[in-house]
């Protein structure tokens, strides 16, 4: 059994009712083969995958109602894979409690793979699954899964309302949203942007910001909040 289980376990935040599915899902094949065991964490990982993806998947289902499937299984891909899932096992330090085998002459890299971690980390979240049930693993998942994965944040940001407004178009067929500057304010080194966005050849929002950026989401929010007004009952003939 585990010696350094109840560190592992205040690191991860859980606490096992069975200590012997916490030692599955840290036993590498290695050391498996050489204490002549029947088990390692590879069909813990099975599973942890598939848990690991349904609880992505419902997240962003629920959180992003507005996105289309394309966009939600692009946010999903940032969520589950190998190397996001090995930074995370990294920030827990996993690797120090991966059980491997004495004999192994690479060890220390075998407990640095990011392959590895990512599989360890699926193995985990199964037999955090098996232990306590999808609440359980629901609430580690999106303790040290989702939160703070700095490009999934970085890429919600950019894409909330231009995004947004540009699947609004395609679901409508309107084309593709079109954003014009009509003026710039202020000095040169702290310029000042107005702008304008035009969809299907009108003026559907306007926007002020000290970026581009900044103006160009706010014309999209802009867009999107008078979108009903705008395009009545799906007819895309409008009164500015």
């Amino acid at each position: 059994m585990l010696r350094s289980a109840p560190e592992l376990q205040t690191a991860i935040g859980y606490q096992f009712s069975d200590l012997f599915l916490l030692e599955k899902a840290l036993t590498h094949t290695s050391y498996a083969a050489s204490q002549e065991r029947a088990y390692s964490y590879e069909r813990l990982e099975f599973l942890g995958d598939a848990v690991l993806e349904l609880v992505v998947s419902s997240y962003l289902f629920q959180k992003h109602a507005d996105l289309n499937e394309g966009t939600l299984t692009k946010f999903r891909t940032m969520l589950v894979n190998t190397l996001h899932l090995a930074d995370r096992g990294k920030d827990l330090q996993i690797g120090k409690w991966i059980l491997t085998a004495k004999s192994v002459s690479n060890s220390t890299q075998v407990i640095t793979s990011n392959s590895i971690l990512a599989d360890v980390m699926e193995s985990l979240i199964a037999a955090i699954y098996m232990d306590g049930g999808l609440a359980a693993a629901t609430q580690f998942i999106q303790r040290f899964v989702i939160t703070d994965h700095p490009t999934y944040i970085d890429e919600l940001q950019s894409f909330n309302f231009k995004g947004q407004l540009i699947e609004r178009c395609q679901r409508d067929n309107l084309g593709t949203p079109e954003y014009e500057i009509t003026k710039t304010t202020g000095p040169d080194h702290e310029p000042n942007y107005i702008m304008q966005v035009v969809v299907n050849g009108d003026v559907v929002g306007f926007g002020e910001g000290r970026s581009k950026k900044e103006a160009s989401q706010l014309a999209a929010e802009d867009a999107l909040k008078n979108w009903e007004a705008l395009f009545d009952r799906g007819s895309h003939q409008h009164e500015l």
